[in-house]
């Protein structure tokens, strides 16, 4: 992303225009369209999508971002300019629109991103030391399969289960 000095946001709520926000050096590199920000409005916080990043801003008493809210932009620049058009060509404010494209989790900043790991062995495991594994356990899944009963977790049978 590229270092901004300011940032042009659209807040969560329904003030029908676009404010201009100064950018702490620390979140300089991390800021860019389509982030989710937590600003100062009013006497509150409040959240906001990035909607462009000015080189200056002609405002007067701008004040400076609080936090960024996630890791990535959730929305790219296509997605912002389709939110202008539906606003526009349906008569309503932009806000309205942001709404209806972010899910509920994101706009609320309730819980963090999810994350996806991978996982791989440490080391490679043959053939025998699987079977070793598969026997130790007294192979309760394959007789299981082999049985047909399809509630092979060890759980509570299913209620149209014979077992």
């Amino acid at each position: 992303m590229a270092k901004a000095n300011y940032v042009r946001v659209i807040i969560d709520r329904a003030i029908h225009r676009e404010l201009d926000y100064a950018v702490p050096d620390s979140l300089t590199g991390r800021i860019g369209i389509g982030s989710r920000v937590r600003v100062p409005f009013r006497d509150k916080s409040a959240l906001a999508t990035v909607v462009a990043v000015p080189e200056h801003s002609e405002a007067k008493g701008i004040r400076s971002i609080e936090a960024i809210v996630g890791e990535a932009p959730v929305l790219s620049e296509q997605l912002l300019e389709l939110a202008r058009w539906i606003g526009t060509y349906y008569c309503c404010p932009v806000e309205t629109v942001m709404r209806s494209m972010l899910p509920q989790v994101i706009r609320r900043a309730e819980i963090g991103w999810k994350r996806q790991f991978f996982v791989q062995p440490g080391r490679k495991v043959d053939r025998e030391e699987v079977e070793k594994l598969r026997a130790a356990s007294g192979g309760t899944a394959r007789r299981d399969l082999e049985a047909g009963n399809s509630n092979t977790c060890g759980g509570p049978p299913a209620p149209d289960s014979p077992r």
